[in-house]
């Protein structure tokens, strides 16, 4: 399950590169790329960073790098190109848990049988009678932890 940039109209970048930040966070480098070309620190990250046309160009050219299309030392020429598109355009973005892509929900812990005698009842099951009240109303002190004085 991974997420995928795909390039359209910037030739030879067209193509579908796997960008997953999640299972492969970005590196002190391409932190580096992101600071420079878009302006981005870690911490000053949030989802409108997203919908920023120089932050969608960077991972873009970050996952070209990462795909061995482009060296190190091409990056910012490759910046430089994208800023002559429209990145909304040439550049999208795609979950790797969009419908079809997902893995399947674990069983439900329901169906698995039980080793350990009766099941207990589900939230939706209600008991025969109310829960024991058990010990005292709280208190300041514990009866059982015996008082000690600081001299």
């Amino acid at each position: 399950m991974s997420d995928f940039i795909t390039i359209t109209g910037v030739p030879p970048y067209d193509g579908r590169y796997e960008f997953d930040i999640t299972a492969q966070p970005l590196t002190t480098r391409e932190w580096g790329w992101v600071k420079r070309h878009a302006g981005y620190l870690p911490l000053t990250m949030d989802q409108s960073s997203f919908a920023d046309p120089e932050f969608v160009i960077v991972e873009a050219v970050i996952a070209c790098h990462r795909a061995g299309k482009v060296d190190t030392a091409d990056v910012p020429a490759l910046v430089e190109r994208f800023q002559d598109v429209d990145p909304f355009a040439a550049i999208t973005y795609e979950r790797g848990d969009a419908e079809g892509d997902a893995d399947p929900p674990p069983p439900s812990s329901d169906t698995k049988p039980s080793s350990n005698g009766d099941a207990s009842p589900t939230g939706s099951e209600t008991s025969d009678s109310p829960p024991k009240r058990t010990g005292h109303p709280a208190s300041a002190t514990s009866a059982s932890v015996p008082p000690t004085s600081v001299t």
